[in-house]
Formats: C-alpha cells, structure tokens, sequence
C-alpha cells in the first residue's frame, strides 16, 4: 500500500493525531453498536423463563381474568412467585402463546447475539489497542527512526482495518466496473452497488438499474436499495450470494442491530415509483422474501 505521509516530523506527528482521533470516533460507534448487541443477547438469554411463564400461566389460568394487564403467579417450575405483565388484548391462552414465541426466539438467537457482541468486543479491543499505540508514538522524539516507523505502521493497520482512508478511488477502482457515486462491492464476482441517500436510491432503482439486474430492500425498515448486476438472460445468482446480498442490504438499513430481518428481492423490472412519491419510496409489483442477520462489509471480506 503506497504510503501517503510527507516526509517531515510536523506531518508525521499530524498523521499520528488524525490516527488517534480516527480512533476514538470509533471506539464511540463501536461502543454504542455493543451496548444495542449486548442488550439484545441479554434479552436472548430469558428465553428459559418466558417458557416458564407461558407453562405457568397454562397452570393458572382458572385464576386470572379475562383482560388484565398484570398478575402474580407462581413459577411452576420454581414454585417462586412471578410478577408478570399481560397483554390486555388477550385471554390467558393467548399470553402464554406470546411468552412462548419470544422463548422460541430468544432461544434461537441466543448463540448469534452471543457471537456478534464477541466480534464486537473486538473490534473494540483492536481500536483500544491502537490509541495505546498512538499515545505511545507521540512520546517519542520525533526526529527518529522509531518514530516515524511507528507512525508509518500505525497508518498501515488502520487502513486495511477501514477505520481511516487508504488508497483513492482512483488507485482502488478494478478495471471495466462503471463508476459511479454508489457503494460498491464484489460478492463471489458479481457486482453489487447499494445507495447511500434516497436520491441515490431513486436514482440506482430507476435508472442506473437494467430490468434483468436483482434489487433488494430490507422489509419493514428504513434503508439503502441494493442492486445486484448480471447479464441479460443470465441465470438467477446462486443462493449464497443472494443471502450475501441481502445480508448487505440488512446491514445498510435502520435493522443493522437485530439478529434476523427479512428482505425483499426481485428484478429490477417489477420495481416501480409511483407518481410524486417520495425520493427513495417504489412500488414492487412482485418478489420474493428470504431471512437473514445483517453482516457487515467487514465480516464479508475480511481478506
């Protein structure tokens, strides 16, 4: 990777200061996505006790009318006494089935919320360990060697991490890929580009895309359209990198943060903007819906 630091000591100890600060805005992100993954896990792991609960509330029901918003019941398989909320909209029957669906959930996301907060945990230990690194290269004295060694490495491991700016656009573009404001990547060889405003994705759901192309959207959230690029009358993806796909388009939307959301997928032909609609807002006249947890561009290709 070409090196971009001038050769002298007030841009070296420059460099080092963008690196740190780089750094921290990160630490801050990183931290904020821990503590959403870190709550969600915690919210996995009652999964046990809200099957407790729906047994319990089985056992009891002869004993709690029709409506309430709360009761007290005995744990059946603790024989402790539980102070639960209801939902007022359901009979006893009915609170037990909600208790049993978020047990199923809970149970089957425990080990993926677990994951994510390990892989968040770190990232957040590389970041820590880089502003160790950088508070310890502004001791040194700046007219030597080591220093502008350490500074020169520092830059190197946070580009490849992504966390600051590495090469140009120009020295990373590949050959015969168009180009074009949208973000850009290549899954399994084919290329997907995914909007990074509504008017971007106005623009790539339109016209930058061709009616053969795939285009996704994550259901029920706010976020980026995504459009996969093939050749007319090439076969559908592979199923994998469908799921990559849609992975991305997860990823890039307000459901970034939970462990499954489902996402809409269907050629660009049977996506339509409805007149004086809002930017960013299409109507799609068929697709299909697959279920996957977001990933991000990091987990992706981490090579």
């Amino acid at each position: 990777m070409q090196n971009n630091l001038k050769k002298n000591e007030t841009d070296y100890r420059d460099t080092v200061l963008h690196c740190k600060k780089a750094c921290k805005s990160a630490r801050k992100r990183i931290l904020k996505k821990l503590g959403k993954q870190q709550k969600e896990f915690e919210e996995t792991r009652k999964w046990l006790w809200y099957k407790q609960i729906g047994d319990s509330l089985l056992a009891e029901a002869v004993h709690i009318a029709r409506g309430s918003a709360e009761c007290e019941i005995v744990n059946v398989h603790t024989q402790c006494t539980e102070h639960i909320r209801l939902n007022p909209r359901f009979d006893t029957v009915g609170n037990a089935e909600l208790f049993y669906k978020k047990a199923k959930k809970g149970k089957r996301s425990e080990e993926i919320c677990k994951n994510r907060c390990e892989v968040t945990g770190k990232e957040l230990q590389f970041v820590e360990s880089m502003i160790a690194a950088c508070e310890s290269c502004l001791k040194l004295d700046a007219e030597t060697d080591e220093f502008t060694g350490q500074c020169i490495a520092i830059q190197k491991k946070l580009q490849e991490s992504k966390l600051i700016p590495g090469m140009s656009k120009s020295q990373s573009t590949e050959k015969n890929i168009p180009s074009v404001p949208y973000r850009h990547f290549t899954v399994d060889g084919w290329n997907v580009y995914i909007g990074k405003n509504t008017t971007q994705n106005d623009e790539l759901s339109t016209r930058f895309a061709k009616p053969w192309d795939i285009w996704c959207h994550v259901a029920a959230h706010a976020g980026s359209h995504v459009v996969l690029k093939r050749e007319k009358k090439d076969p559908w993806p592979p199923k994998e990198v469908i799921e990559k796909v849609a992975a991305l388009a997860v990823w890039f939307s307000k459901a970034k943060h939970t462990s499954y959301a489902e996402v809409h997928i269907t050629e660009a032909r049977y996506v339509h903007k409805r007149r004086k609609a809002p930017a960013g807002e299409v109507v799609l006249d068929t697709y299909k819906t697959v279920r996957v947890a977001p990933q991000s561009p990091q987990e992706m290709f981490k090579e």
